[in-house]
């Protein structure tokens, strides 16, 4: 490896290095608590450091943001491309997927979805957000195809079946519902499987 190859390498590990302090200081103090100059102490830089790597919070945040939507997207596309043999458990497994991330990362599931501390209409947070929704249009898809269902709009059924997720997941995690885990989960089924219902008495999708 050269010179250049592994001083990228090593600004990487740094950019990294970064980007997991901001997360540890959230889970610890919250997203509001969260500045350059902590960042820069939880590693041992000095804020015109962080800077060199980021040119603003704003700049830091929306990387966790990019960063949060990719690995949610990995899981759910694995969770899609399983060996499942029918669309319906295909088509579960990829909720199941969003379900266990957002759960497993609760701190940055909020800031990747409506956190004040990052605009939702940047370029990044958009493509980030397409990319979630194609996998679960693609899903959905499938799943109608098999069902014989037409789709009059597949974007909107997505966005149905993706309200319903992050509905129950942000309730959830705010404790504004009662129970568990499990008891959560199972509402969630069992709303997701109502609504796949109402779509094969209709035939129709949104």
């Amino acid at each position: 490896m050269g010179i250049k190859e592994r001083r990228e390498r090593e600004r990487q590990i740094t950019r990294q290095a970064i980007l997991t302090a901001a997360l540890t200081i959230a889970k610890r103090d919250g997203w509001p608590a969260l500045t350059i100059r902590k960042v820069g102490a939880e590693i041992e830089y000095s804020a015109p450091m962080v800077y060199e790597y980021f040119a603003s919070k704003e700049a830091m945040l929306l990387e966790l943001v990019r960063e949060g939507f990719a690995q949610l997207n990995l899981a759910m596309q694995q969770a899609q491309r399983s060996t499942a043999t029918d669309s319906e458990t295909r088509l579960f497994n990829v909720g199941w997927a969003y379900w266990t991330f957002a759960l497993a990362n609760p701190e940055l599931y909020q800031l990747m979805h409506g956190s004040s501390e990052v605009p939702l209409n940047k370029a990044v947070m958009v493509q980030a957000v397409q990319k979630v929704a194609e996998t679960v249009q693609t899903a959905l898809a499938e799943w109608a195809q098999d069902n014989t269902i037409a789709m009059k709009d597949s974007y909107g059924a997505t966005e149905l079946f993706w309200c319903i997720l992050h509905g129950f997941v942000t309730l959830h995690l705010f404790k504004r519902i009662t129970g568990d885990d499990t008891r959560v989960h199972a509402l969630l089924e069992h709303a997701l499987r109502s609504q796949m219902l109402a779509w094969k008495t209709t035939r129709v999708a949104v």
